[in-house]
């Protein structure tokens, strides 16, 4: 069964998930936070944070936060620093269903919270969390 999956954060650990979900057969959206960024990966098929690994054609690319809409699974996989900030921005738009995925790693400054709890306090979701390995390319 493909799911429909938006990845949110196009850097080398998001975009190794996107191709991952992809090559599974899932329908995969992958979110930039620059519209610059979007534009060079979907008419070059390549991520230059990501050498070597050509993107698939059917994933598709956004710079709009509202992408998250009609999405079952939402994979977070922004920069530490940016999850509470890019969380705040899409959660008006999540599905009432849409299971989100933490795939940011790292604790807060000044709060201790994990990326998790950060994701959970601003959609007022449940939240489950993927560990992977330290490098997209492993």
């Amino acid at each position: 069964m493909r799911e429909s999956i938006c990845v949110l954060g196009s850097g080398a650990w998001g975009t190794a998930l996107a191709v991952h979900l992809n090559r599974n057969a899932h329908r995969v959206m992958l979110w930039s936070r620059r519209p610059e960024t979007a534009q060079q990966m979907r008419d070059t098929m390549l991520n230059p944070r990501l050498p070597g690994v050509v993107l698939p054609y059917t994933i598709r690319h956004s710079s709009d936060l509202a992408c998250v809409q009609g999405h079952k699974l939402v994979v977070v996989s922004v920069p530490s620093f940016a999850v509470r900030e890019t969380c705040r921005a899409f959660a008006p738009y999540l599905d009432d269903d849409a299971v989100l995925i933490s795939a940011a790693k790292g604790i807060e400054p000044g709060t201790g919270l994990r990326m998790s709890q950060i994701i959970a306090e601003e959609t007022g979701r449940r939240v489950a969390v993927l560990s992977g390995p330290s490098h997209a390319e492993e």
